[in-house]
């Protein structure tokens, strides 16, 4: 064979060698999913930021179809004070000489011309009932002349205040008519640190209602109180700001988990902390302000403080450990601890086999159930473990501090006459509504003995003594027209004294403290 021809057939034998092995490797390669290595790194690239997207969207449909759920259910609230002017005195005799023109403006009431000037206020709210009921902050509302709720649609509607609870910062509102959107309470047993929620109100002015901040919640039992009321807290970091307070902090189902109602801040405005009162707090409150206007909540009869950390060393119990100083009477003079078996000193670590995390959780998981309600208490006595049932108490006080207009009577109690139990005499004129203060009245209240005067027990929000006179419910009336009075027999005849259309003076004292002050009424 010539050279060209044994040249030609060497190169076919290694063109189709190499053809060959390219075949075999690329089979090989494909058939054990090793081609997949060799794929560019752009698509690689280009498929974790669509998976990232896709995910980042679905987040962002979810938060979406949670505000189009929520929002026609959230209202804002505009509150409307009329605040009355006080006259600025100077000392006796550091006017004297002073021109009288000059010497008089120096008496002019704050305001200019001595009327009555309104303070608005703002706030928000959900319906939590389609026939009209409103949850918002006590807050909010207290101490308001005129409450007007501005819908999601854009009405305006008046509304009338059904009860409001100072302690747990919590009132219901009711506006006229049906149908409304409600939204549901969720279980914020259940949330865990680190869950989405969402925030909803109207932060700062008017025209920001129905805004929608998105945060996680960021702690859990956030005990800010001194033992004075509600205490426990969910934290979140949602944008919540002056205007927010009273709306409601929701999951991603779009249920109310918590009512916004305070932040933590140096400036007045949102830093990253804010506070929600919990919904299994605000449902127990809100039912029976709907029932019957009033709360009543159960009452251990104990005060405490935390424990020092040298005891609890000693004792081997939890830093949240509460001792008892103190032991006192229900309102109805019942001692629950005591019944019980408690003593001062004990150190209790747990209710219903919920260790206390902070003394002032206490609060809380008692103040959450009601009267005739029984807990297992765990406590240390001397460095021994023991338990007590207690069958809880009721609160004194509670039913004037949170109380509906027009609320029925407490009905007897088992094994007790209607009776036993009759409302003593009242009345009502120039738009207050009077009551003896007999000493069963006092102890319910939690007053001293030796308290004298008329109780107030509900004044119109229409009537000249709200309006202008400042006479709320819970003041005693002591005095009318220079007349002392301690009953409601003697009011009746010292206002049958003064002539139709006179104007008087009253004297009032806040029953918890001995300060007393002067107002004025006119006789219709």
């Amino acid at each position: 064979m010539s050279a060209a021809p044994r040249k030609l057939s060497i190169a076919l034998l290694v063109a189709a060698a190499f053809l060959g092995g390219v075949f075999f490797v690329s089979t090989a390669a494909n058939l054990g999913g090793i081609a997949s290595l060799f794929r560019s790194a752009d698509a690689q690239s280009d498929g974790g930021y669509d998976a990232a997207i896709a995910t980042a969207e679905d987040l962002g449909q979810a938060f979406s179809a949670v505000a189009e759920r929520v929002n026609p259910a959230v209202v804002q609230i505009r509150a409307t004070q009329l605040v009355q002017p006080s006259t600025r005195r100077m000392p006796e005799g550091l006017l004297d000489g002073l021109p009288p023109g000059l010497r008089d403006r120096f008496q002019m009431p704050d305001g200019g011309n001595g009327q009555p000037f309104a303070q608005n206020g703002l706030g928000s709210g959900a319906f939590i009932r389609s026939d009209g009921y409103i949850v918002t902050n006590n807050h909010v509302v207290a101490d308001a002349d005129e409450l007007v709720v501005h819908l999601f649609d854009g009405r305006e509607l008046p509304a009338e205040v059904v009860g409001t609870d100072p302690f747990s910062d919590l009132a219901v509102l009711r506006v006229e008519g049906d149908d409304f959107p409600a939204l549901r309470f969720g279980d914020s047993s259940a949330l865990r640190v680190g869950q989405w929620v969402l925030a909803f109100g109207s932060p700062l002015d008017v025209d920001l209602s129905n805004t929608v901040t998105s945060g996680i919640v960021s702690s859990l039992g956030r005990y800010q109180g001194g033992g004075g009321g509600i205490s426990n807290y969910i934290q979140t970091d949602a944008a919540v700001n002056p205007g927010n307070s009273g709306g409601p902090l929701v999951n991603l189902r779009g249920e109310i988990i918590g009512i916004n109602s305070a932040i933590a801040t140096r400036t007045g405005y949102f830093q990253g902390i804010s506070f929600a009162i919990p919904s299994d707090i605000v449902r127990n409150t809100v039912d029976q302000l709907v029932d019957s206007g009033t709360v009543q909540r159960g009452f251990l009869g104990i005060s405490f403080g935390p424990v020092s950390p040298a005891l609890r060393r000693a004792l081997d119990v939890p830093v949240g450990a509460a001792q008892i100083s103190q032991i006192s009477p229900d309102a109805d003079n019942n001692t629950p601890a005591a019944d019980a078996g408690l003593r001062v000193e004990d150190v209790i670590t747990a209710v219903d086999g919920t260790e206390l995390a902070d003394n002032r959780q206490l609060v809380s998981l008692i103040s959450n159930k009601r009267p005739g309600d029984s807990v297992r208490l765990t406590y240390n006595r001397d460095g021994d473990v023991r338990t007590a049932t207690v069958r809880l108490g009721r609160r004194p006080g509670d039913d004037v501090i949170a109380r509906r207009s027009g609320a029925a009577p407490d009905k007897p109690e088992d094994g007790e006459s209607s009776g036993s139990r009759a409302e003593p005499a009242s009345t009502t004129w120039l738009g207050m509504t009077l009551q003896e203060l007999t000493p069963r009245t006092a102890q319910r209240m939690g007053l001293d003995g030796d308290v004298e005067g008329v109780l107030i027990t509900n004044v119109e929000r229409t009537s000249e003594a709200f309006r202008e006179a400042d006479i709320r419910p819970g003041l005693l009336l002591v005095e009318v027209n220079r007349q002392p009075v301690q009953t409601v027999a003697e009011a009746q005849s010292a206002i049958r004294r003064v002539g139709d259309g006179e104007t008087f003076l009253v004297r009032l004292r806040d029953p918890r403290g001995s300060a007393t002050f002067v107002t004025a009424l006119t006789k219709e």
